[in-house]
């Protein structure tokens, strides 16, 4: 027995040192807890701005695609039935205009008016704020604007001497239906040159979309991508700068990263 007793007791004495080893090298509840609280704490400061850029970059991605292939069906109705752009005003032959754009989506489903009165209620300026129709854009209130095959709507109109289009990127049934997020505003200029809308009156319109007669031009009004600007309409000119990919109040980012 002493034998056997001799010969066990190192490896039993090895075995309580590598237990003890262990016991030393291992986080105590407090310590766990602790860094739990840490990461969480982490977390919570850094979530809300991960899925705010995500968010941007969606809404970057939509405009990138609805606007090019808005451009593509533009040029494609001009190289097709070249004389509607003969007109010097593009203001008599825009219905014959409108279809030939349209005609070029593959697919397309007509925006009705009970549809689009629910969505103006949802429509928001800039700043999220609830926004009025502009005086002379319209959003979507003539009877041709379509839901297009990618869901975005697409509305081309005259009115106030000038061809309007507006490109909801993200679709009326998805948000934030904001201007300058996904509500865009174009012309079709007297050349026939497509670009973005530069200046826009507020309409002064009931709840309901009813005109009220008037409209407001000031200088205040005419600041429409600002996130200090009162405008209700406020946004509905962000499209240059969205194309250009530029912030209108900030050189040091880009457009989509200086959305509020």
């Amino acid at each position: 027995m002493k034998k056997f007793d001799a010969f066990i007791l190192p490896e039993s004495a090895t075995h309580v040192a590598l237990l003890t080893d262990v016991h030393r090298c291992a986080f105590t509840l407090a310590e766990v807890l602790i860094t739990l609280g840490i990461i969480g704490v982490v977390a919570a400061l850094t979530m809300p701005s991960l899925i705010q850029n995500k968010q941007k970059k969606e809404l970057e991605t939509a405009f990138k695609k609805s606007y090019a292939n808005f451009y593509n069906a533009y040029n494609k109705a001009k190289i097709n039935e070249p004389p509607l752009w003969d007109d010097t005003d593009l203001v008599n032959p825009y219905p014959e205009i409108a279809k030939a754009i349209y005609k070029e989506y593959i697919k397309i489903e007509n925006i009705n008016n009970d549809t689009n009165k629910k969505y103006l209620s949802k429509v928001r300026t800039y700043t999220f704020e609830k926004a009025v129709l502009p005086e002379c854009s319209q959003l979507f209130r003539n009877e041709g604007s379509v839901i297009t095959p990618d869901g975005s709507a697409i509305s081309v109109s005259q009115n106030c001497y000038r061809n309007w289009v507006i490109i909801d990127t993200n679709g009326i049934n998805k948000g934030p239906n904001a201007y300058g997020h996904d509500i865009f505003s174009f012309n079709i200029y007297k050349t026939g040159i497509f670009g973005p809308t530069t200046s826009e009156a507020e309409g002064n319109y009931d709840e309901n979309g009813n005109p009220q007669g008037g409209y407001n031009n000031s200088p205040e009004a005419a600041n429409k991508c600002s996130p200090s600007s009162k405008s209700k309409i406020n946004g509905i000119t962000c499209s240059q700068f969205a194309l250009s990919n530029t912030c209108p109040y900030d050189d040091k980012k880009t457009y989509w990263e200086c959305l509020p």
